[in-house]
């Protein structure tokens, strides 16, 4: 009979075996060491984490340190054998000492009384210690819980508990505070690639640098995910493992459909976006997996606009020049929303293409306008697109063509420019100053500063700013708009005074009466402050009774607008 020898998964022939051995905790594994060699040892432990992480590993691990005979040691400790019977034993979940339990299939208080509570007080049949670990321990029922209580606050000395649980908040309150309590963080994508390249190489598996760490971004920061995904790929390829492959293994949108995808959501190419889709249809390619790879290379391109990460494709750099963050971000949020819609739609493709075009015309980039303004003011002539606009290598079409009256101004235009008119403020172009700040900038900040400063900042957006001079400025008002000549009258010095200091200079600022409108005189506004109504009195007298120091602030503004007086 021909002997064939059982083959092991990558998970389990690699699972750690020591403390040093784990991968992304060395907090908890130094922590553990620490306490062990100190003889400070805990009744009661609670690991919890996302999946995949080394909860249970590190259980097993500290169970070995607890019982390990084979170290010189006559007590615990940091440097289990991994040779003694105590160490083999455990790491094959063979000890009788060391219980193993899925809380999952034991929510009942009976299994719970069975295997533990009525156990716990028998002493240890051969190892230092009795080890309880209990897996998924969220699982158990409330009433298992309340059995569990009392033995976890006060167990024998020879007893350790080890909880683990990937949804701590399921947990009773009065569970946790009576164990150690240890997070176990997500694994990032360099520590399980860099991992995944030491195991591969140890199996003599040719595993190119970018094929790991595409399996560890699909991993979701759990090491054991990611050798699952390994021994799958090398099933897939065999010796050598190159990234395309795992892409088709993991039924990938590649690298050249993303591009192009990107690219129409950028530059708003409808066409650019129709052909995407016909190529997904075409070969067969999941909507949902296509909205979740793009989403995913967006939020890799905003981070790389910051200045954070390397490039998540060949070209990137090209493709985000004169794209700002903010507009990635808004892409990202939007997608994040269509992407749940497209889980209920009947026809996936045809959904996503919709939405997708949605977001183009829904979505847009504020920050680059803001920047193409402030070039302009400055007298510059921002181009209307990206300097080096991304051509995506598998595009057709030839870009669309620009008018050459906007990539090359006429000299007469420049030389004579026309008034910048923005939302009801009109200005004159100023000719280049000797100052850093130009007078519209100087307005533009006036306008932040007074923006929690609701009557300035009414006269402002509703005014005509003229700037006449370097120093000296006029506001109007136009037909309809009247009103706002009486707080601006009031209001004209302290314009005046932010102006000057923003600028660095004197700046006087003016107001020009529509002759249409009446000015208010002085005399005028003082009768109509102490004026009573004829047709239906309500006073007897003046209002002299009312102290002035009395009034507030808000209402003494208000009457310097509104002429009248404060009724006490």
């Amino acid at each position: 009979m021909e002997n064939t020898k059982q083959y092991v998964s990558l998970a389990n022939k690699y699972r750690p075996q020591t403390f040093e051995d784990m991968v992304g905790q060395e907090s908890i594994s130094k922590t553990l060491q620490n306490a062990l060699k100190l003889g400070r040892i805990g009744h009661a432990y609670l690991f919890y984490g996302p999946r995949g992480c080394g909860k249970t590993t590190t259980a097993r691990i500290l169970a070995k340190a607890l019982n390990c005979t084979g170290s010189g040691s006559n007590g615990p400790t940091g440097k289990p054998c991994g040779k003694c019977p105590q160490c083999l034993e455990i790491a094959q979940s063979a000890d009788l000492d060391v219980l193993e339990l899925d809380a999952a299939s034991n929510t009942q208080v009976e299994k719970v009384r069975e295997a533990i509570i009525d156990t716990v007080a028998l002493a240890a049949s051969r190892d230092r210690f009795k080890v309880f670990i209990l897996d998924e321990v969220h699982m158990l029922s409330a009433s298992s819980f309340n059995a569990l209580l009392k033995t976890i606050e006060e167990p024998p000395a020879h007893v350790v508990f080890i909880l683990a649980t990937t949804e701590k908040h399921k947990v009773p309150a009065t569970i946790v505070s009576r164990c150690q309590t240890f997070r176990f963080r997500p694994l990032t994508v360099d520590e399980i690639s860099t991992h995944l390249v030491e195991l591969a190489e140890a199996e003599g598996i040719d595993l190119a640098p970018g094929a790991a760490k595409l399996i560890a971004k699909n991993a979701g920061g759990a090491m054991r995910d990611g050798l699952t995904l390994l021994d799958r790929a090398i099933a897939y390829c065999g010796d050598h493992v190159d990234e395309k492959a795992v892409g088709e293994m993991l039924g990938l949108t590649s690298n050249e459909l993303l591009k192009n995808a990107i690219f129409a959501l950028c530059h708003k190419d409808g066409a650019q976006m129709h052909e995407v889709f016909q190529t997904l249809q075409t070969e067969g390619f999941d909507a949902n997996t296509f909205l979740k790879d793009l989403k995913n290379t967006l939020g890799d391109l905003f981070y790389f606009t910051l200045g954070q990460g390397s490039e998540p494709f060949e070209g990137a750099s090209a493709l985000v020049e004169g794209i700002s963050a903010g507009f990635l971000a808004r892409l990202t949020r939007k997608l994040n929303k269509l992407i749940e819609e497209v889980k209920f739609s009947d026809n996936a493709l045809v959904s996503a293409e919709v939405g997708l075009f949605t977001i183009m015309d829904s979505v847009l980039d504020i920050d680059s306008f803001i920047r193409r303004l402030e070039a302009l003011e400055g007298g510059e002539v921002p181009p209307s697109t990206p300097s080096t606009p991304f051509i995506p290598p598998t595009k057709k079409i030839a870009p669309r063509a620009t008018s050459s009256k906007k990539t090359e101004p006429k000299k007469a235009v420049a030389a004579e420019p026309k008034p910048i008119i923005t939302p009801a403020v009109q200005t004159e172009q100023v000719p280049a100053l000797d100052t850093k700040i130009s007078n519209r900038q100087v307005w533009d900040k006036m306008m932040t500063k007074f923006s929690s400063s609701p009557f300035v900042y009414d006269v402002m957006i509703n005014s005509t700013v003229e700037f006449t001079t370097q120093n000296e400025w006029t506001l109007t008002f136009a037909t309809g708009k009247e009103f706002y000549q009486i707080p601006a009258q009031h209001k004209l010095a302290e314009l005046s005074a932010a102006a000057s200091e923003i600028s660095g200079r004197k700046i006087t600022i003016k107001l020009v009466e529509d002759k249409k409108v009446a000015p208010v005189k002085a005399d005028v506004k003082q009768k109509e402050a102490h004026f009573i109504s004829d047709e239906e009195p309500f006073a007897t007298g003046p209002f002299d009774s009312v102290e002035a120091a009395k009034t507030p602030e808000e209402i003494k503004e208000i009457l310097e607008i509104i002429p009248g007086e404060l009724l006490a």
